[in-house]
């Protein structure tokens, strides 16, 4: 038995069909590059370097880094203590260090690291001291795209670590504390804070735009003394406006705020805002910055009248010589 010969398809159906098939192909060859987590060797060195390697903020992290890396902050400070404090009037004086250590589980994507801080400060009429923080654990990830995007979030955990601090002692770390006021909670006694957060960033030619928000949920472990609460809320904002002036320099500006939830303030202490403008070099496996920090509100909570600070950080990059896939 002869089948009857099917007629041939239009012309203008096949050409429609072929359109839609090319139309999805590339749909999906752009949906991949753009969503695609990138993996080490995915780019040519020119795009990781203009679009994943580009110069951290001063306090920020590098979101898509493919090397460990280690942070060294060190920042002098100038405070003004209040006119009712113990100082008299007088200026006080406080250093902080701050290290950081991250290490990428998968490069550019998923990453862990830890954080210590410790502090000193000299208050006139009060004394001085060396106050060594809680350390921080942390785990954090992100997505990127070649096109310039990031976005990503992570949670930190600041372990609970005692003190036998004196009421002086005290009063000089509440003079201290307010020199870094976005991370104040690692200097709380016997205290576990849980902090998550979610970062973003988008980079278009030169131009840096980084956002980190966050909240800390402090629980305090150890009896409670008379003015104390069990829990604590606190939520901040940083914001990174960067400009890459030549491979080698980029000047920025950061803008934080910390918020206090729960505490029991009044409204007009409850916000603190600092901007802190910088410069940093991008050299091939360090990256030094300068920049200054200066409050454009009430400092932390109020404790003190004003305060300046000068800050140094330098970023160290251990290359590990991964494999580079080629294009």
């Amino acid at each position: 038995m002869r089948y009857p010969a099917r007629a041939p398809a239009p012309a203008g159906r096949l050409a429609r069909a072929a359109a839609c098939l090319s139309l999805l192909a590339l749909a999906g060859e752009t949906g991949a590059a753009l969503a695609a987590p990138p993996g080490p060797g995915a780019w040519s060195d020119e795009e990781e370097q203009a679009v994943f390697d580009v110069p951290a903020p001063p306090t920020l992290p590098g979101l898509t880094l493919r090397d460990p890396t280690f942070t060294f902050e060190y920042t002098a400070a100038a405070i003004e203590p209040e006119a009712t404090s113990q100082a008299g009037g007088r200026t006080a004086y406080a250093w902080y260090s701050h290290g950081e250590m991250e290490v990428p589980l998968v490069p550019r994507k998923w990453f862990v690291g830890a954080v210590h801080d410790s502090a000193a400060a000299s208050v006139p009429g009060v004394g001085r001291s060396i106050l060594l923080g809680s350390p921080e654990l942390y785990g954090r990830g992100v997505w990127s795209s070649v096109r310039g995007l990031a976005s990503g979030g992570g949670f930190g955990i600041v372990l609970p670590v005692p003190r036998d601090v004196s009421s002086a002692e005290a009063e000089v770390l509440r003079t201290a504390r307010v020199v870094r006021p976005w991370d104040e909670t690692r200097f709380r006694e016997l205290t576990l804070t849980f902090r998550p957060w979610f970062d973003m960033r988008h980079i278009t030619g030169p131009f840096i735009f980084q956002l980190r928000q966050g909240i800390d949920w402090s629980l305090v472990v150890r009896r409670l003394r008379s003015d104390e609460r069990r829990t604590d809320i606190s939520a901040y904002t940083a914001f990174y406006f960067g400009y890459r002036l030549a491979p080698p320099v980029g000047v920025g500006l950061e803008v934080w705020e910390v918020y206090q939830l729960t505490q029991d303030l009044s409204d007009d202490k409850r916000a603190t805002f600092a901007i802190s403008p910088s410069i940093r070099f991008i050299l091939a496996n360090v990256q030094p910055a300068l920049s200054v920090l200066l409050p454009i509100a009430t400092p932390l909570r109020g404790d003190v009248a004003w305060y300046y600070a000068a800050r140094l950080s330098v970023g160290f990059t251990f290359p590990t010589d991964r494999p580079r896939a080629r294009r």
